[in-house]
């Protein structure tokens, strides 16, 4: 299934349930060559400003290779790196987190606040 073909099928599929599960395809990824239009995908909705997406891995890393492709669920507009990370998607570092007890609440403390100023540029 090409990507355009797994993305409407997510689509159609939150449409009707409000919920879905997604499997990570490792192989696609690598078959793909690593490329982040192949990799988890997170859908968003840019527009809704009542819902907080935040995705957590250790190798959301920058650029084309990035694990996770975060599009618009409305537009299909994938969304820039530097738009995704620190507000949708978290960067893990596996240390910290195990050493840490309040690591992840912080980060979603990060994410919420660089979504709440982007909200406040669209008001």
């Amino acid at each position: 299934m090409n990507v355009c073909d797994q993305y409407n099928h997510i689509s159609s599929t939150l449409k009707k349930t409000n919920s879905i599960a997604v499997q990570e395809d490792y192989q696609g990824w690598k078959d793909n060559e690593f490329h982040r239009e192949a990799a988890k995908l997170l859908l968003i909705d840019q527009a809704d400003l009542n819902i907080q997406h935040i995705f957590f891995d250790d190798n959301a890393d920058e650029g084309e290779s990035c694990i996770v492709d975060t599009r618009d669920v409305v537009t299909n507009e994938i969304l820039p790196y530097k738009k995704q990370m620190g507000r949708y998607v978290c960067k893990v570092d596996p240390i910290k987190a195990i050493l840490e007890p309040d690591y992840f609440i912080q980060q979603i403390e990060k994410c919420e606040a660089s979504r709440d100023a982007e909200i406040k540029l669209v008001e």
